[in-house]
């Protein structure tokens, strides 16, 4: 989930932070986050298909307490699959089925300890699970938007449209969407760590740096939209963003190995496949709940064909 490392990366652009900062203001949450670290709790009944509610409980927990900081949430759900992300969800798909096979197994030989550790691991956040904490919700007033497509992209919108003042998540890739204001580890006491986007340039390596040349840093390193070249991190992306002093990132992409020494050139697909990662980011579908209707999160540059 998200960027390898990016969160170590602008660590000088880190700030602690209490969503009590935020009261009288509105935030938005990406739930499936919540709702990951709910079901941990009740994995062993998840995996066997058993009925639970723990994760809606843990949901609700987060709501408490940020009403009590008087923090207007929003809680912003995935929706359908991402044909750029399907290469990744079909590798999540399989992990999470050999490790609910390893579970069982440990299970039957009486190994509860590795049993549950596999159960963890195999866990799935289905949309049934996320209704319920919908329906929950609703019945408190709150406000619920289920993206198109992935929640990321949604949270950016209503972060960029200045919707809401920050966003709550886990992913580090909310910061290549653009969100102006993101904070992550958040627990349970409001407690959390906070980036900025107009605080990047505080981290050395960014001196300079404009929002899409972070971005296409953080493509080169490797996204759930483009796998990373072999032996090619944030450090040499943004090395050969540098070296380069090119404004086409995706010649770029294209000619990596000029830049980074210590790879070969890459496959003849790489480039077109930075590029369809880079419009995904830009470009990916949102729900604009001013006007009630699908948007791209940025508006189509000129020459970019909406199909």
């Amino acid at each position: 989930m998200g960027i390898q490392g990016l969160l170590r990366f602008v660590k000088d652009a880190t700030e602690d932070v209490h969503v009590k900062e935020y009261a009288n203001q509105a935030v938005a949450i990406d739930t499936y986050c919540w709702l990951h670290k709910g079901s941990f709790a009740c994995a062993e009944k998840l995996a066997k298909k058993e009925k639970t509610d723990q994760y809606v409980k843990y949901c609700m927990k987060y709501l408490d307490m940020l009403e009590l900081h008087k923090v207007r949430p929003i809680l912003v759900f995935d929706g359908c699959n991402l044909p750029s992300k399907e290469l990744v969800e079909h590798q999540r798909h399989k992990r999470r089925k050999e490790n609910l096979e390893k579970g069982k197994q440990f299970l039957r030989e009486g190994k509860l300890n590795a049993a549950r550790d596999c159960f963890t691991k195999c866990i799935s956040v289905t949309p049934a699970m996320a209704l319920e904490v919908i329906q929950a919700a609703r019945k408190r007033g709150i406000d619920c938007i289920v993206a198109p497509y992935e929640a990321d992209a949604q949270l950016a919108f209503l972060s960029k449209k200045g919707i809401v003042q920050a966003v709550i998540t886990e992913d580090s890739d909310l910061l290549c969407f653009g969100c102006t204001t993101v904070i992550f580890k958040m627990d349970m006491l409001g407690r959390g760590q906070q980036v900025k986007m107009e605080n990047l340039g505080r981290v050395k390596n960014l001196v300079g740096f404009t929002p899409d040349l972070f971005r296409h840093m953080c493509i080169l390193s490797g996204c759930d939209y483009l796998p990373s070249v072999k032996g090619v991190g944030l450090v040499k992306a943004c090395k050969a963003l540098k070296l380069s002093k090119s404004k086409d990132a995706y010649q770029v992409a294209r000619k990596l190995h000029q830049y980074i020494k210590s790879i070969g050139p890459v496959e003849a697909s790489y480039g077109a496949n930075f590029e369809r990662a880079d419009k995904t980011f830009l470009y990916q579908l949102v729900f604009d709940p001013r006007k009630r209707e699908l948007v791209p999160l940025n508006e189509y540059a000129s020459g970019v064909n909406p199909d």
